[in-house]
């Protein structure tokens, strides 16, 4: 969802203020009649001796138009003027369509003569400038045909469009409906689905992802925007799986396997038997949505983002026998493809020292915390994570001259500390950040990659 443009005043007070800078202005630039070509260049130029707008300060530019009723042109703005404000006013001066950034729709509800009006964004917006418009034809229902891109208008008294979809072949298909004036939203619905989706990655146009059977579908073509106005383009297309992946949407999944799902706006499930306890690692990756894991299962409900690095979860938590369900989803309701694997490490056992390569499980003694000796045989780089989901873990390292704490760097309420370490013995001690002082937890220490 982006955040909405924010005008000085409101809507009603725009158009005033540009009544009165117009109708004032003498010597208005006119640019030739936009008379029914099917598509027409502008150029201008914003200066400090450019026409000011007494609603904000900006100066502006106008060109007088020549509009027909029933038609839709599309404008869209290029050029060194960063942000421009596009404005269309009849010959009366009333507000006819916008304030807009960068684009417009004109659909002037009767013929005449029309001004379109260029504003930069601040009262130091200069910069020289050029308008396409272009005449268009918009599709606001019917059928949708696969990588036909359809052109549709959602006007005050039309909130949202709804369209047809055959898909004829089992698949993945994507559905992007993007927008210069909207924050859309496509929505599906058939075949057992009902999905959605606002934004795609940092954009406020919406893509869709699903994978579908033989059978009709309806799509509906929205936006955040109320009352929506503004112009859209809405495709689909089939989107091909990458060579020798399959999708596995859920059911049981093995420790040690690796799968492939979509992530879309329904959670994909997956069940996890555990034989003995352990230190279980479920990790979601994808280069193409911001993954989100939950576990639940025997004494253990978590959750988490991004503790894998850049935009993929990792789930890492002390297990005892039994099942766990294991939740794949995305953090922003986007979809796309990712794989989940899973990895269990046995408990070395339970005592004071621990060593590279050891899972030493243990439970706090008091709000002192518990003391373990590292013993460090190789120099290297090494990664030491302090586990627990009964506490917000709190990890201490000591000898060496090194003196360091974490919190959470391991994720969710779970600490880690990477460092350079040389041979020789170390202090570590597990405590609750809260001092509650009770509950178990796992160390870990292993041999890392620096960086």
């Amino acid at each position: 969802m982006r955040s909405s443009f924010t005008l000085p005043f409101s809507r009603s007070a725009l158009a005033l203020g540009l009544v009165v800078a117009l109708t004032g202005c003498a010597g208005v630039p006119s640019a030739n009649d936009f008379n029914g070509t099917d598509a027409r260049r502008l150029q201008g130029e914003i200066t400090s001796s450019s026409p000011i707008n007494i609603n904000d300060g900006s100066h502006y530019q106008v060109f007088d138009l020549q509009l027909t009723q029933g038609e839709l042109i599309r404008v869209r703005q290029s050029g060194a003027l960063e942000g421009a404000t596009l404005t269309l006013l009849n010959e009366r001066g009333q507000l006819v369509s916008g304030p807009r950034q960068g684009a417009l729709h004109l659909a002037p509800d009767a013929s005449g003569r029309y001004r379109l009006g260029v504003s930069g964004n601040a009262e130091n917006g200069y910069g020289p400038f050029e308008l396409q418009l272009e005449k268009v034809t918009a599709q606001n229902s019917g059928a949708l045909l696969l990588d036909k891109s359809v052109y549709g208008l959602l006007s005050l008294g039309q909130s949202e469009n709804t369209y047809q979809l055959s898909i004829s072949e089992p698949g993945l298909y994507a559905i992007s409906l993007g927008s210069d004036e909207l924050d859309t939203v496509v929505k599906l619905e058939g075949g057992g689905l009902e999905l959605g989706n606002d934004d795609s990655a940092q954009s406020t146009d919406s893509l869709l992802v699903a994978q579908l059977q033989p059978g009709d579908y309806r799509v509906t073509a929205t936006a955040l925007d109320q009352p929506a106005e503004g112009t859209y383009d809405l495709q689909v297309s089939r989107r091909p799986l990458p060579e020798g992946v399959e999708l596995t949407n859920g059911g049981e999944l093995s420790i040690g396997q690796t799968v492939s799902g979509l992530a879309d706006s329904a959670p994909k499930q997956y069940q996890l038997v555990v034989a003995e306890p352990a230190l279980l690692r479920v990790r979601m990756s994808s280069s193409e949505v911001d993954s989100y894991l939950t576990m639940r299962g025997p004494g253990v409900d978590v959750q988490d983002d991004d503790s894998a690095g850049d935009l993929d979860a990792e789930i890492t938590a002390l297990v005892q026998p039994g099942t766990y369900r294991v939740e794949a989803t995305t953090a922003d309701g986007s979809a796309g493809l990712f794989t989940l694997t899973s990895s269990v490490q046995p408990i070395s056992g339970r005592g004071d020292r621990i060593r590279p390569g050891e899972v030493v499980a243990g439970r706090l003694a008091g709000e002192q915390g518990t003391q373990t000796t590292l013993v460090i045989s190789e120099p290297g780089f090494y990664q030491i994570d302090l586990i627990s989901a009964d506490f917000d873990a709190l990890l201490r390292l000591e000898g060496g001259d090194l003196d360091i704490e974490d919190d959470d760097g391991a994720g969710g309420t779970n600490s880690r500390i990477a460092r350079y370490l040389d041979r020789g013995s170390y202090q570590l001690t597990s405590k609750d950040y809260d001092d509650r002082g009770n509950g178990s937890y796992v160390l870990t220490v292993e041999l890392a990659d620096e960086g």
